[in-house]
């Protein structure tokens, strides 16, 4: 039934829509050397290329496996295109939580010779002076990282852009009163 040789688009949506696994591995043997081009080629490891694959075969599967998918574009182009989300994604993650191996005794040594520009004590009744909505926004949104969307809808506020805007609002408030008690 199934073989190395290609195998029609709807076939292979057919069949994993049936849940047949056999699917997958079609879909992957057709597929994985254009992905591995892909992510070697944007600096990426035989590693990755795997990591990448497997996450993309796993969206590729749930997309497809739904009762109203249709195929309106090859699945290699598909599969590509996700391929390419997955490790557009991998390298923000990768760029934004760098592993770092620091000694601790330097570290020590750094933190010590760190002067702190602002007292956190100071800043911290700074921000217990800010209304209430500014201080639930800073402490438990802002620096907790929550997402944007579920601030916003916890918040009551209509979009993620006015959530952003009543960030910045808070955080300006604090800015200010910060350098204000600096400067007394």
């Amino acid at each position: 039934m199934f073989g190395i040789e290609l195998k029609s688009d709807n076939f292979l949506v057919n069949e994993i829509k049936k849940g047949n696994e056999k699917a997958l591995l079609t879909l992957h043997k057709q597929n994985f050397n254009a992905v591995k081009k892909f992510v070697l080629n944007n600096n990426g490891t035989p590693e990755e290329v795997q990591e990448v694959m497997n996450e993309t075969l796993i969206t590729v599967w749930l997309t497809v496996a739904k009762a109203d998918y249709l195929l309106n574009v090859k699945l290699s182009d598909f599969i590509l295109s996700t391929a390419k989300n997955q490790w557009h994604k991998q390298i923000k993650r990768k760029t934004r939580f760098k592993v770092v191996d620091v000694n601790p005794s330097e570290l020590q040594k750094q933190t010590d010779s760190i002067s702190l520009k602002y007292d956190l004590n100071v800043v911290k009744n700074l921000l217990n002076s800010l209304d209430v909505s500014s201080q639930k926004i800073l402490m438990n949104y802002y620096f907790d990282g929550l997402d944007l969307t579920i601030m916003a809808n916890e918040l009551g506020l209509d979009t993620v852009e006015d959530v952003k805007a009543k960030k910045y609002q808070c955080l300006k408030k604090l800015e200010t009163l910060v350098k204000e008690y600096h400067e007394n």
